[in-house]
């Protein structure tokens, strides 16, 4: 049931103590044995730490970050989803039906159970993501291996300490946000070994030699420090010539929402959030537990992902006549239609504005009029525009019986709505 809130005590077994258990042991033998294959290599000295220290930084960095911080913030965030639960509870009680809308159905109690096992799956990933950076700092101290292309060494190496600067600014950005999570260690781990792998290839290939200019090792170090925009080109340009997309058929991305940056994508994308009709459609409380952002500003998100599946690249030009939700869209719509009224009434200002509006919006875009009020139409009969809107105003729109008006806010620090 969407009103139950989850459960107030996560579940410690001794199972999944002694799984963590095991998994920090495991570690504490892999760096043993890490340092142990660099003496057998005569890497000793200042080289040994500095192999060490680098190359293990990034997932020591993470790991104690998760097991110190990330806790307190879900167990904020818990307590946003409660009320947010009990909010929910209320508003089906204003409803004819007594129902919600179907995404806001879905179980959240078990959502605690599954955070005890991303714990798990981060030391693993906390291990998986030194192997790239240990390998890269064993070719840096050893000057790399003799069978291998020289030019294809400088590439990866290079590449290498670019997907090293990436991962740790990217680190930090996720630390800054409370967005760290398995999947980013994981994927990050990932990213590495194919980027100094790319780099090793194009290297040997002699693909703008490393070690003839500066300007081709600087590509090479590029290739490394911004790895979404390089492969993002390479996969638009190899859809565009294996496998183009039919006109009209692009999906919008989530950089079209305000306040979602790349980083933010990058996240959402972990959890199979890839464009806007999968952001308009999610749960907000579930996508809260998982992310660990604001709910309100998840909210936001969905109001505004909402308008721009019907829009889709005009909700440029909605903004700039101050439009920038479905909600906002709605009011719209619903108070210009007070611009045209009975005889036996009075003109009303703010529809005669609300008008003008709409009006200016179809100037700018290539949206007549009639489709304007017929969105407006359709987001005035969604049931999840009007829930959306009740959860930002933090009231319920219909009281029926010994049910109040208003009940407590989903989010007590709910910061101010974009624009």
């Amino acid at each position: 049931m969407a009103g139950t809130n989850p459960p107030t005590g996560s579940p410690n077994t001794k199972g999944e103590r002694w799984s963590v258990l095991l998994l920090l042991l495991l570690s504490s033998a892999i760096v043993g044995g890490l340092g142990l294959l660099l003496r057998v290599m005569e890497v000793t000295g200042r080289h040994l730490v500095l192999a060490l220290v680098g190359s293990l930084m990034p997932s020591f960095l993470l790991l104690g970050y998760r097991l110190l911080s990330a806790q307190r913030i879900f167990g904020v965030r818990r307590e946003e989803v409660r009320s947010y639960q009990s909010f929910l509870a209320v508003y089906a009680e204003t409803r004819a039906d007594g129902t919600l809308p179907p995404i806001f159905s879905r179980e959240l109690s078990g959502e605690l159970i599954e955070q005890q096992g991303y714990l798990r799956q981060f030391i693993l990933g906390a291990l998986l993501l030194a192997v790239p950076f240990f390998s890269l700092a064993l070719m840096l101290v050893t000057r790399g291996l003799d069978r291998m292309s020289p030019n294809g060494l400088l590439g990866l190496e290079l590449a290498g300490c670019g997907i090293y600067v990436y991962t740790l600014g990217l680190a930090i950005f996720r630390i800054r946000t409370a967005a760290l999570s398995a999947e980013f260690v994981m994927s990050a781990a990932l990213r590495a070994l194919i980027l100094m792998v790319l780099g090793y290839v194009l290297g040997s290939i002699g693909f703008f030699h490393p070690s003839q200019s500066v300007a081709a090792a600087f590509l090479y170090f590029s290739l490394g420090l911004f790895p979404s925009v390089g492969m993002k080109a390479l996969n638009q340009r190899l859809r565009q010539a294996l496998l183009p997309d039919a006109p009209g058929t692009e999906p919008l991305p989530l950089s079209y929402v305000n306040g979602i940056t790349d980083q933010v994508a990058e996240r959402l994308e972990e959890l199979g959030i890839f464009d806007i009709q999968h952001l308009a459609r999610v749960e907000p409380g579930w996508l809260t537990l998982r992310t660990l952002y604001p709910l309100s500003r998840i909210i936001d998100w969905m109001d505004q992902a909402l308008l721009i599946s019907y829009l889709g690249k005009e909700i440029l030009h909605a903004r700039e006549v101050g439009i920038g939700g479905a909600i906002d869209m709605r009011s719209i719509c619903r108070q210009s239609r007070r611009a045209s009224p009975e005889k036996a009434r009075l003109p009303d200002a703010r529809g005669e504005q609300a008008l003008k509006v709409l009006q200016e919006l179809a100037k700018r875009s290539k949206l007549s009029m009639e489709t304007l009020q017929c969105i407006g139409g359709a987001l005035e009969e969604s049931s999840l525009v009007d829930l959306l809107a009740c959860l930002q105003n933090g009231c319920c729109p219909v009281r029926k019986r010994n049910v109040p008006r208003c009940s407590t806010p989903p989010d007590a620090q709910s910061e101010p709505r974009a624009a």
